[in-house]
């Protein structure tokens, strides 16, 4: 018969702990929030990436155990929980810089023009969206961008403790200024499609006057998604190198504020 014993609760509950802290984060990554991805899949890769960092973080861990106690079990998950969440999040934040950036660019060009005639049609997803979403995504899986995120997050144990969150009193600001950024950074991509659009807008406009009869509505449809489409296809090497270079910049700025 086989028995299991439990020695060392202290070091049980350690990885516990880091445990729940990566599965929060895991469940907020652009590549694991798919609906298709099944849960047993994010909970195993959760648990081997905690195996495979838990020697790096257990003393910090033991740190908090050891100041709050054992009978703190479920408010050190919690806890921790917390703070995973919080770090995939803003993760997920940086990402919804090149889904709005691709709405707008959507709307811009008029490929969303269905939701001025069909409201029920407003909550579609435009081609840009995913497009773009999937190629940032692959262009940080490939390029190794994901190994700053995990020393990150690493990083976290060591700076984010049960007995020092006075210190994120002051972190007010630093949201404040990022979340401003994420905001500028999306409508600065979208500039080149948005010029585009007021362009077209004004020519269409003396086009209507110096030509009443011209149904300046329809022709503008077709202009606006040729064009649109012509400068995204020409710009699109520079475009996603500053999307890169935007998400890198920016996810730099958050882990060494959490280290």
């Amino acid at each position: 018969m086989l028995t299991i014993q439990m020695t060392d609760m202290t070091m049980i509950t350690a990885f516990w702990l880091a445990f729940s802290r990566w599965l929060a984060v895991i469940f907020q990554l652009p590549l694991f929030e798919n609906v298709s991805i099944p849960v047993m899949l994010k909970v195993l890769t959760a648990l081997m990436i905690t195996f495979a960092f838990f020697p790096l973080v257990q003393d910090q861990l033991i740190m908090d155990i050891k100041y709050v106690g054992q009978d703190s079990f479920w408010y050190l998950t919690i806890f921790n929980t917390m703070v995973g969440l919080v770090i995939g999040y803003f993760v997920k934040c940086l990402m919804s810089i090149f889904l709005s950036t691709g709405a707008l660019m959507t709307q811009q060009i008029g490929l969303n023009a269905l939701s001025y005639f069909d409201p029920q049609a407003g909550g579609q997803v435009g081609p840009f969206e995913k497009l773009i979403e999937w190629t940032v995504l692959m262009m940080i899986i490939t390029s190794g961008a994901l190994l700053p995120m995990f020393k990150g997050v690493i990083n976290s144990f060591s700076s984010i403790h049960v007995y020092n969150l006075g210190k994120m009193a002051h972190s007010i600001d630093f949201f404040m200024i990022m979340f401003k950024s994420i905001f500028i950074s999306s409508i600065m991509l979208a500039t080149p499609m948005i010029f585009v659009n007021l362009v077209i807008n004004a020519v269409m406009g003396i086009v209507s006057r110096a030509v009443p009869q011209m149904n300046v509505i329809s022709v503008s449809f077709a202009v606006n998604i040729g064009l649109g489409l012509l400068v995204f296809a020409v710009g699109s090497d520079e475009f996603f190198a500053t999307c890169f270079r935007i998400y890198t910049e920016k996810l730099g700025d958050w882990f060494q504020f959490i280290s």
